[in-house]
């Protein structure tokens, strides 16, 4: 296994995980196992962890995704230190936080012109799931896609993992989903628009539960 601790430099893009919130940050110092990182945004309304909390470290290195622990050593309000523990292990993209739905999507054969209309039942940094009204695929095609997430889009070529018909007397259409591999670019593009979807998935039960 590579000493991913030693990967973890300056300026490496990393998402911290606590109290079942992860957010994107970036690591301001690293030496010797000890890390400097911003406090989350305030929007996220995470408490400060106790001294000795455990919060958990992800990084991309590709081809791969690893993830670490980190003990909480000091705290401000806008920097957190924190202490690596263990050894980084690889995690599979099935970890990868995944959100968003009713987003819009297109899909298409490799090696076809025409895009096929989808609609976003969740996508991540490593696959989306779409539901499309005719079920065009099947598992193994190489396709390509095309998400659009608020004001941006990213297109992408990846592979249909499975797909499952449609039940047309329940009124439910085929489902599709696909994997694939994001630049870095990507990814971030990715992370960002679920953080944000996050926020406001959380602010709309809020508001909920105020009623």
């Amino acid at each position: 296994m590579p000493r991913d601790k030693d990967q973890l430099t300056v300026a490496t893009v990393i998402n911290p995980e606590t109290q079942g919130i992860e957010w994107e940050s970036k690591v301001e110092e690293y030496e010797d196992g000890l890390m400097v990182i911003p406090a989350p945004p305030p929007e996220l309304e995470i408490g400060v962890p106790a001294d000795d909390a455990v919060i958990n470290i992800s990084w991309n290195r590709p081809p791969h995704r690893y993830r670490v622990s980190a003990e909480m050593v000091a705290s401000s309000q806008s920097r957190w230190r924190l202490r690596v523990v263990g050894e980084p292990v690889p995690v599979t993209r099935r970890t990868f936080f995944r959100g968003g739905g009713g987003e819009v999507a297109q899909l298409r054969h490799h090696d076809a012109k025409s895009w096929h209309a989808a609609t976003v039942e969740d996508v991540s940094e490593a696959a989306l799931r779409c539901y499309v009204t005719d079920l065009q695929f099947i598992e193994g095609d190489p396709v390509h896609a095309r998400v659009t997430l608020g004001e941006d889009t990213f297109e992408v070529s990846g592979t249909v993992l499975l797909t499952r018909e449609s039940d047309k007397a329940a009124g439910v259409d085929a489902e599709v989903v696909i994997l694939y591999t994001l630049a870095e670019a990507q990814a971030q593009q990715v992370r960002r628009y679920l953080l944000e979807w996050q926020l406001a998935e959380r602010r709309r039960a809020a508001a909920a539960d105020d009623d």
